[in-house]
């Protein structure tokens, strides 16, 4: 009897470890360490926003947020890490769209964000100009296997605040109006300060130096510790400890190779043509879409549910009736 129910237990263990080997990757089975594909994105965001099909890009997704949201600007704070400043966001998806991937801003859409593969505290470049530092989000195409301290962002991605409060906790209270960026971003002096991600394939800029910083805020600058956590709810700041949620993404095109027959694509999304499609990508291009008109326009784009028709992340999809 005792050799039958030890017999059991080893093929219960056996099993168990076969389950854990073929996990789906969610974001409820996902953890530290654990490798995951673009379908954690698709499902972990498609609650809190929509997925577009967008011409050049595959796959992007539009925030469904309300107010006139700017990535790395809206909801959320910096804190001073080991690895840089790192942007830490209120919203329950953004340990996504702030650590991974690239931002762009669609005239007609609003801002877009474009998965990426590669971890980092924030994909922005830093600068600053008078009493001024400023950041952007990295559009999409910026080349980060070498370090891009040559490259400048249209003078709409640019977000700003006076050095003195670049560690304040309600940052959107402090920040400079979009509209006065033209009139400074020829200006603006890019701070090259780069550093190898997880991976060490590519760079991100570490912003500002921690003691220049300290030069002008108040309170004293306490670097914060960074710690891997499981699931996406346990991401957040606690203390002098940054808890961050950052499976190593695949990139999509070595699951491709590995599962030619896996669909990786939203349940769900909607799909723009080039004729609607006006992305800023140019410091000539001036945004004047207003945010509902926006919202509306991402409302109206057709429909399609995903489905085994498409591969990788620019699959196909039926679409909806």
């Amino acid at each position: 009897m005792k050799k039958i129910i030890k017999s059991r237990l080893i093929l219960m263990v056996a099993a168990l470890t076969i389950t854990g080997c073929f996990s789906t990757g969610t974001i409820n089975q996902s953890g530290a360490n654990v490798t995951v594909t673009y379908q954690t994105f698709y499902d972990g965001l498609s609650p809190y926003g929509t997925w577009i099909d967008y011409p050049g890009y595959g796959h992007v997704w539009n925030p469904g947020v309300d107010e006139d949201f700017r990535p790395y600007a809206t909801n959320g704070h910096w804190v001073y890490t080991e690895d840089g400043w790192a942007w830490v966001s209120d919203y329950a998806w953004g340990w996504a769209p702030f650590h991974y991937g690239r931002w762009l801003y669609d005239d007609n859409y609003g801002w877009l964000w474009v998965p990426g593969y590669n971890w980092s505290p924030a994909w922005v470049t830093w600068g600053y100009f008078g009493d001024d530092y400023y950041w952007a989000p990295l559009m999409p195409g910026v080349d980060i296997t070498a370090e891009f301290g040559s490259w400048r962002p249209p003078s709409y991605y640019w977000n700003a605040c006076n050095r003195n409060h670049l560690y304040d906790r309600n940052l959107s209270q402090v920040m400079e109006r979009p509209d006065r960026m033209h009139d400074v971003a020829s200006n603006i002096s890019i701070i090259n300060n780069f550093h190898p991600t997880r991976r060490k394939d590519a760079y991100y800029s570490k912003g500002p130096d921690e003691q220049e910083v300290q030069k002008y805020v108040q309170p004293r600058i306490q670097p914060a510790s960074i710690r891997e956590v499981h699931t996406f709810p346990e991401a957040k700041q606690t203390g002098n400890q940054l808890k961050v949620y950052r499976p190593m993404v695949q990139d999509p095109k070595i699951t491709v190779q590995q599962h030619p027959q896996q669909v990786e694509q939203p349940r769900e999304f909607r799909r723009a043509d080039n004729s609607t499609a006006k992305p800023i990508i140019k410091d000539e291009q001036r945004p004047v879409m207003q945010r509902p008109f926006q919202r509306n326009n991402v409302h109206n784009l057709p429909v399609y549910h995903g489905d085994n028709s498409g591969r990788g992340n620019n699959g196909g999809g039926r679409k909806k009736n």
